[in-house]
């Protein structure tokens, strides 16, 4: 026989599980309703509060690919930020006279949008850390030998720089400006796009930079044929030295030394015919 306590047990928890069924139904109904405001009458307000019904289906979704993460690059904001945007794509596409849940139309539309978003940021964080390795390469190859750290030592004692060691400090600085200089004047070229920054900026699209990109790219031309190689791919198609060094069959510090010599004459040619105010 079932005891007073035990039948007061049962009864709270069909009590409990009545009142969950009664607030789905209604939480349902409310569903309905919104979605024929909105595909009905095209009621904003509804549409509102459809997005903040499946905010929390968003960010389970967003935790889902989160959790499945190979590397802490991208945080989960943007696992968030594109599951959104597929919920909200997904939103104004769906038609609830199919039968189909929103919930179940939505997952397909975030799947994509989370992958596709994954895939354009992850393809970024990687131009980036090509362009910084490219950069490390230009300043590197056209650093001073050792005549200013070891050889100074044979002219003024080491760690006192003197008879040339200014003369070649002003050389190492213009050949690393020209570096410089000419890693932007020809980034209309490269694999990466010019910063907005850059294109807000008149001067970066005056018929003076123009002409100058045009007397570069002359000068270029008119290398010897592996300086002009070198210059080409590295800094027009944006490869690294190691790996022209393998196209070329030579190694990646005769590469760095072609790299140079091709600079120091660029640069000399530009001082003979200055454009402008440019100072190398």
């Amino acid at each position: 026989m079932t005891r007073p306590d035990e039948m007061l047990t049962e009864a709270s928890g069909d009590a409990l599980t009545v009142r969950k069924a009664i607030a789905g139904k209604q939480e349902g109904c409310v569903e309905e309703e919104l979605w024929l405001k909105w595909i009905k009458e095209t009621d904003y307000q509804a549409r509102e509060q459809l997005v903040r019904l499946y905010l929390p289906y968003v960010r389970i979704v967003a935790a889902t690919y989160y959790a499945k993460r190979l590397h802490d690059e991208i945080e989960f904001a943007e696992y968030y930020q594109l599951a959104s945007m597929g919920m909200l794509e997904a939103l104004d596409r769906f038609d609830p006279s199919v039968g189909v849940q929103f919930k179940t139309f939505a997952a397909r539309r975030m799947h994509g949008a989370i992958l596709n978003g994954l895939e354009k940021l992850t393809e970024k964080q990687q131009q980036i850390a090509a362009r910084k390795r490219l950069q490390t390469e230009r300043r590197e190859s056209v650093k001073l030998p050792q005549a200013i750290e070891g050889e100074s030592e044979g002219i003024g004692g080491r760690g006192k720089p003197g008879g040339r060691a200014p003369e070649q400090l002003l050389r190492y600085v213009a050949d690393v400006g020209l570096g410089l200089a000419l890693s932007w004047m020809l980034e209309g070229t490269s694999m990466i796009e010019a910063p907005e920054t850059s294109e807000a900026i008149p001067f970066y699209r005056s018929a003076e930079v123009k002409q100058l990109r045009q007397r570069i790219a002359s000068l270029i031309e008119g290398l010897p044929q592996q300086q002009r190689t070198v210059i080409r791919y590295h800094y027009q198609q944006e490869i690294p030295f190691e790996e022209i060094a393998s196209m070329l069959g030579l190694t990646r510090g005769r590469i760095a030394q072609i790299h140079k010599q091709a600079l120091m004459q660029l640069r000399e040619a530009l001082q003979e015919k200055p454009i402008a105010d440019v100072v190398l």
